[in-house]
């Protein structure tokens, strides 16, 4: 095995006595990098818990500390071949060595390693010291708290009519937004959103933001700082080529009253002055395009007149020669991209100074927004949650307060010797001054080190408040205390074939700048060397070149590493990737295929194509929960309990699946009665008795479950109410999938966390809770085919990976109350901010301040763009196709240049000359069509045979709620035992239902188990063994003659997972049915049991397992009772060992 290119840089970072900071590109390995660190560390620590990772997400905390513990466990083994595990084998044999030596016991006592999420960090720093974190004991952590902050907004303007500064405040920031309220609540709401940013500059005690000639000063410096930069960019020639051209242009201007006229009396490139802002913008004039691009022709009314506009030969001349000098210069500064970069910001400089009203709002705002952070904090309190945001912050007063470090902060000090940060560049300020805080008492040559491993060309959070800018700073100072940090890049590949690594390379070296930058935070691209050999036949020829038109079909093309794609409409790319992906799963049928989009409207034609086609796919947050029909439907019956004459809830409510009236009955039921109260007609026999007999066996239905609801309302909470009804209504039964269950839990958990923050259910609160959320992947469908946005897919990689929608435009930045902009200040490791108010409506006052910090978000948000389409193109290791529509310019019949603030626009002048544009080719007979989704319908005819009086539904006294028959709880069925019955259970439902009683246990089943497992809780290190005993279930199962007859689908009356609610012994219960059918006559009620017994007495264990669970199937066949008067037979099955226990319900 040949040694990887940079692994020189590789050894030198293992160097424990050392600080470093790696840049890693993508592909390049840093968790492998990181846990061999953590590895060295662990050989010359007294104790495990000296040395601290942090790292960002829950996932890559459980990974890392997987890859730790069994990289620990491979010293237990001989010696691997492969030489990176033998490298890690030998370290790792160090460790355990140092194991036993000092008897940590770590495999036996794995959580002493302390790999940690900095959210998990911060809220174990505010619980060691909850008074000075300012939280009585330890709160909830709201993931999506944008209603608390909407609450304290509201609660913060409610002091509109106060007397004192802050009222006045309020009043004047309410004129300034033409007194939109409403608008003001939601621009105060988003502040508080991103306080961390600018909450330590307000209200610190070295605050001086009311000083306006300290904020005045941040703008001059920022002036000068652009101007200086502008005058370096000339060289001494140009400069005085540049005076003669003006000396010669001035009296030439044909427009006397043009500022240019006297530019050349005035121009002074040394002066680079706030005060000479107006000189340099005049000089702009010259130079450069209304557009801010460099000029190209030199016409007369820029100075320079034709030739042809005079007779006299010298004038020709002297005419022609000076067209040429001036067009030469603007060629040479052209050349010179740091003159440009600089210049480009010319027309955008801020003034020097505020106006007076500019600074009246500013004043404002400066009282209003410190309220309303005391109004969440009061929030927070009454609701007993907080905001990431506030455990940030609060872990941050954990450890320094006023006098200096806590005790909390010399206790941490003291223990923690060696630090290591992953994604480093997604690190916020306030993160940032965090990891400051934890190494400020740290000493030069004290034996600590810190280790931080980020890659900024994948910094791709900035919503989440992440500033690459952070890492570069790090880079050249070094983090708070620690100075002697030494920066490393290492280069090599291990993911992508070579031939891709070759495209990105080549790409990104245009797409992303030159030169990084720390204010505008640009970086620029580092090259990476592929580890892998070049995949046979997929070099970059001409042909992967080739732009597929209108869904125009190649043959043999898939060979290719990177290939485009371009149609004419979004119909026509969704059937055309749809075509794509079904080549690519036909030729290579376990091939992983990540289909990843900046936003989820670029796959809106493309999940069409795929539903219609039925092509099975994992969609990873890309449905919004409330567009899910069996949602739609449960918000209906959820305002239609709640406000019983809400009508349109109502008619939805009797169309829901678990009702179904037809047409021609809801036409009888309301005709006469448009503003009839519905429920009320529900009520009336003779409405109803008109209705046909169907109609009404299913109105039955549906009051009889409300009648039980209603009545119980008083005693339950209002998410337990519209379970339970929506059981009443057997509703699961009118479900598809596992994926509509889970929908379903989704909507039932928002319902029921809303209720417990809140006096009652306010349903505009509820819809916007739901919208929230995203619908549940089908876990039964193969993982090959995964779909989602490219943040979800960063950390992923895929054989394949296609990216649809390129050309589509990326959403407006929301304007903010308060622009801010932090910039470096004067004093190293400092920094100082730049503020300027939103602009009053309906002004048309142009605001240069506003302007230009708007000019640098936008600046920001272009170069994160260049790294999400770095991210998204670095995900494949085999192939990469590139998707988009163009349209075509029909004068030149040439391809119009895709928008810049589109990921395609990023690329195309890249990517333009080498695509072979072909408009002849057949298209693809596409059909637009729209995607419908179908509900089961409930048999009404099982309804019917409910007995009433056997239920008792119309009794109203000594009846409680029961949410759930017993549970049994065994002190030996663990988290992960318990994990691997509830996946057991989903797949024998799907293989029951598909018919299909085979499971192969192949790769493709073991990553879908795997995917569920995870998906139910099961931790990383314990996914191996989880898949396995899944595995070694279902073979059984599938196997055994019992296990086939009791998934047999052709069963009478088969179900699987069925449920039902009613009441028992005055409770009302709801329950779940793993398996029931009719077999000869008799109705079997079937329990599975995914228990292990190895030893020998089996049977007296099955015995003690009837006695423990028949209360429980019995209470199951009284429910039943009440539907089917057949004989019942109770069972128990244990597939995992062919295990079976029977009886007979009596109905004594």
């Amino acid at each position: 095995m040949s040694k990887p290119y940079d692994s020189v840089q590789r050894q030198q970072v293992l160097d424990v006595s050392q600080s470093f900071i790696v840049q890693a590109p993508a592909g390049s390995g840093k968790t492998s990098l990181l846990t061999l660190r953590f590895l060295h560390l662990l050989t010359i620590v007294n104790n495990p818990e000296e040395i601290l990772a942090i790292t960002f997400t829950k996932k890559a905390a459980a990974e890392m500390h997987q890859r730790i513990i069994e990289s620990i466990k491979l010293a237990t083994k001989p010696c691997p071949d492969n030489e990176f595990e033998a490298q890690t084998w030998t370290i790792a044999t160090q460790v355990l060595q140092r194991d036993a030596d000092c008897e940590w016991h770590l495999l036996q006592n794995p959580n002493r390693l302390r790999v940690q999420t900095i959210d998990s960090m911060c809220a174990h720093l505010t619980k060691q010291m909850p008074v000075t974190a300012r939280f009585g004991s330890p709160p909830s952590i709201q993931q999506d708290a944008r209603d608390l902050y909407t609450d304290a907004a509201r609660n913060c303007l409610n002091e509109l009519e106060s007397d004192d500064a802050v009222g006045e405040a309020i009043r004047l920031l309410l004129a300034h937004v033409d007194n939109q309220l409403t608008r003001a609540e939601g621009l105060i709401s988003t502040m508080l959103a991103s306080r961390d940013q600018w909450l330590r500059h307000v209200v610190s005690r070295e605050s001086n933001l009311t000083d306006r000639e300290v904020l005045e000063g941040v703008l001059t410096r920022t002036v000068e700082s652009v101007l200086e930069g502008i005058a370096q960019g000339f060289t001494q020639e140009q400069a005085e080529l540049l005076d003669e051209l003006l000396q010669f242009a001035a009296p030439n201007i044909e427009d006397r009253t043009s500022r240019l006229c006297g530019l050349a009396d005035d121009l002074d490139l040394t002066e680079t002055t706030a005060s000479a802002l107006p000189m340099w913008l005049t000089l702009g004039e010259f130079l450069l395009t209304g557009a801010g691009k460099w000029r190209k022709q030199a016409d007369a009314k820029m100075g320079f007149p034709a030739p042809s506009k005079t007779k006299d030969k010298d004038d020709k001349s002297l005419f022609t020669e000076k067209k040429k000098q001036y067009k030469t210069l603007l060629l040479e500064l052209q050349e010179n991209a740091e003159l440009t970069g600089a210049i480009g910001w010319l027309r955008c400089l801020p003034n020097p100074s505020y106006s007076d009203q500019q600074w009246q709002i500013i004043q404002a705002l400066l009282l209003v927004l410190p309220q309303a952070v005391a109004h969440l904090r009061l929030v927070f309190q009454q609701r007993g949650c907080v905001d990431f945001c506030e455990v940030s912050l609060s872990a941050s007063h954990a450890l320094h307060d006023a006098t200096g470090m806590t005790d909390v902060g010399l206790k941490l000090d003291y223990q923690l010797q060696h630090m290591l940060v992953d994604e480093f560049q997604d690190t916020s300020e306030t993160q940032f001054m965090l990891l400051k805080d934890l190494v400020a008492g740290w000493q030069v040559d004290d034996g600590r080190t810190l280790f931080l491993v980020g890659d900024p060309m994948q910094s791709i959070y900035r919503f989440r408040q992440a500033e690459v800018g952070l890492f570069l700073k790090t880079q050249e100072d070094g983090l708070g205390e620690v100075r002697n940090i030494t920066p490393v890049n290492i280069a090599v590949n291990f993911r992508s074939q070579h031939a891709i690594v070759d495209w990105v390379n080549r790409a990104f070296s245009d797409v992303m700048p030159q030169a990084d930058n720390v204010f505008s935070g640009a970086i620029s691209y580092k090259p990476s060397v592929p580890f892998k050999a070049e995949l046979s036949g997929s070099s970059l020829s001409s042909t992967s070149m080739k732009l597929m038109p209108v869904g125009y079909k190649t043959e043999g093309t898939t060979d290719n590493a990177v290939q485009y794609y371009g149609y004419e409409n979004r119909v026509e790319e969704g059937g055309g990737l749809l075509t794509l992906i079904q080549q690519i799963k036909h030729d290579t049928p376990d091939a992983t295929i990540g289909v990843l989009v900046r936003g989820r409207k670029s796959l809106t034609d493309l999940v069409i194509a795929l539903n219609e086609a039925s092509v099975p796919y994992q969609a990873t947050d890309i449905d919004p929960l409330n567009t899910r029909q069996t949602v739609i439907d449960l918000m209906s019956l959820t305002r239609a309990y709640l406000h019983p004459t809400d009508r349109v809830a109502w008619l939805s409510v009797l169309r829901g699946p678990w009702c179904a009236l037809s047409l021609d009955d809801m036409h009888c039921l309301l005709d006469g009665f448009p503003d009839e109260n519905v429920s009320e007609l529900l009520h009336d026999s003779d409405s109803v008795q008109a209705l046909s007999t169907q109609g009404q066996a299913a109105i039955g239905h549906v009051m009889q479950a409300f009648g039980v609801a209603l009545r119980h309302r008083d005693r339950m909470s209002v998410a337990d109410s519209i379970r339970g009804l929506w059981y009443q209504l057997l509703g699961p039964e009118c479900l598809s999938s596992s994926a509509d269950l889970a929908d379903c839990e989704r909507f039932f958990d928002c319902l029921a966390a809303l209720e417990s923050e809140r006096e009652s259910i306010d349903l505009s609160v509820l819809q916007e809770q739901v919208e929230k959320l995203y619908a549940a992947p089908d876990v039964s469908a193969p993982n090959t085919l995964q779909i989602m946005t490219i943040h979800k897919a960063k950390g992923l990689e895929f054989d394949h990976v296609i990216l649809p929608g390129l050309d589509r435009k990326a959403g407006n930045d929301e304007k903010r109350l308060l622009a801010w902009l932090e910039r470096p200040s004067d004093m190293p490791g400092e920094s100082e901010l730049m503020i300027a108010p939103i602009k009053e409506t309906g002004s048309d006052e142009d605001d240069a301040i506003a302007n230009y910090l708007n000019k640098v978000e936008q600046d920001k948000g272009r170069h994160e763009s260049q790294r999400l389409l770095y991210v998204a193109a670095t995900r494949a290791k085999k192939q990469l196709h590139l998707s988009f529509c163009l349209k075509m310019d029909e004068k030149t019949g040439e391809p119009k240049t895709p928008a810049s603030n589109t990921l395609l626009g990023l690329l195309w002048p890249t990517i333009k000359d080498d695509v072979i544009i072909d408009f002849n080719n057949d298209k693809l007979d596409i059909e637009k069509t729209i995607s419908i989704c179908y509900l089961k319908k409930l048999n009404i005819n099982k309804v019917e045979k409910i007995d009433v009086s056997d239920l008792d539904y119309q009794h109203q006294v000594n009846t409680k709620f029961q949410p759930q028959t017993n549970i049994i709880e065994f002190d030996w069925a663990t988290d992960l035992a318990a994990s691997v019955g509830t996946v057991c259970h989903q797949w024998m439902q799907i293989l029951g239902e598909r018919g299909e009683l085979n499971f192969a246990n192949g790769v493709s089943q073991q990553h879908a188990i795997r995917h569920q497992l995870l998906e139910v809780g099961v931790l990383p290190k314990n996914i191996e063994q989880a898949i396995e005993r899944v595995g070694q279930i279902l073979s059984h199962c599938v196997k055994d003659n019992r296990g086939q007859w009791v998934l047999n689908n052709q069963h009478e009356d088969s179900q699987f997972e069925l449920a039902l609610s009613g009441v028992v012994d005055d409770a009302v219960v709801h329950c779940r049915l793993d398996r029931t059918f009719v077999d000869d006559g008799t109705r079997w009620i079937i329990d599975y049991k995914t228990s292990r017994h190895d030893d020998d007495n089996k049977e007296e264990f099955l015995d003690a397992e009837m006695t423990r669970y028949k209360p429980q199937l019995e209470q199951y066949s009284k429910l039943m009772r009440a539907m089917d008067s057949r004989p019942i037979k109770l069972g128990l099955y244990y597939p995992a060992f062919g295990g079976w226990r029977s009886w007979d319900f009596t109905d004594a």
